[in-house]
């Protein structure tokens, strides 16, 4: 299967599901699931999530290589050049303490702190030892971030949330958000780095947490990249 929207729309077919049902299974909005389909699309924020609904290989959903969802004996071989031989497909549930990617190893993004965040803009070169598969197009100046507290944790029922402990890719390329999408933002008032939810109306631009029990944040801060993609440990 050539393309992106012939394999996403199979894949949702092979697992006997509707727009709607994997809208509400991955929190990817029916329309962005429908926008991949028809091809209209090649910035694929939500491959990821709609990968793990659908069952599929991740890589075969964005790239074409890999096992598709059908296949009998789902085994591919690694394509970075981590001496990892040909295995069944998994998901790792946790990245291993040691690394398994190699520092710039393609399609891997680093996994920094929350304190190397403001730092990212003088140099991507930061020391870190964790690089982790980011499956969302993204520039080579995007980094991975484990996401703490529970400002962006959403009430119960609602299609996004970014609980503790989850993981977003941030793209710092991606400095000029559209209204509703997440963002990692410098705050002017102390210097604070937080992650919340670009709010546009007019002249007017604000932060908007997801849980309704931390206030927006209407003080003047700086976008420093967009997040394109979250990971979250199965239950």
């Amino acid at each position: 299967m050539e393309t992106i929207a012939t394999r996403a729309k199979a894949a949702r077919k092979y697992a006997k599901m509707t727009q709607r049902q994997a809208e509400a299974a991955s929190g990817v909005k029916q329309a962005s699931i429908s926008k991949i389909e028809r091809g209209d699309t090649t910035r694929t924020i939500g491959l990821l999530a709609l990968a793990r609904v659908y069952r599929a290989d991740p890589n075969w959903l964005d790239t074409g290589d890999g096992p598709a969802p059908w296949d009998p004996v789902q085994i591919r071989k690694s394509q970075n050049s981590v001496n990892e031989p040909a295995a069944l497909y998994r998901v790792v549930r946790v990245p291993p303490e040691v690394p398994c990617f190699a520092p710039g190893t393609p399609d891997t993004v680093p996994l920094i702190s929350w304190s190397q965040v403001a730092k990212w803009e003088k140099t991507s070169a930061l020391t870190t030892d964790r690089w982790i598969p980011c499956v969302a197009h993204h520039s080579p100046d995007t980094y991975a971030l484990r996401v703490q507290g529970d400002s962006m944790t959403a009430q119960s029922g609602e299609l996004k949330s970014y609980p503790e402990g989850s993981i977003i890719f941030v793209d710092t390329n991606l400095k000029t958000p559209d209204d509703g999408e997440r963002v990692i933002a410098r705050l002017e008032e102390g210097n604070l780095i937080t992650f919340k939810e670009f709010k546009q109306q007019d002249d007017r631009t604000w932060l908007l947490p997801l849980n309704p029990k931390h206030e927006p944040i209407r003080t003047k801060f700086t976008v420093l990249g967009t997040v394109i993609g979250k990971w979250e440990d199965e239950d």
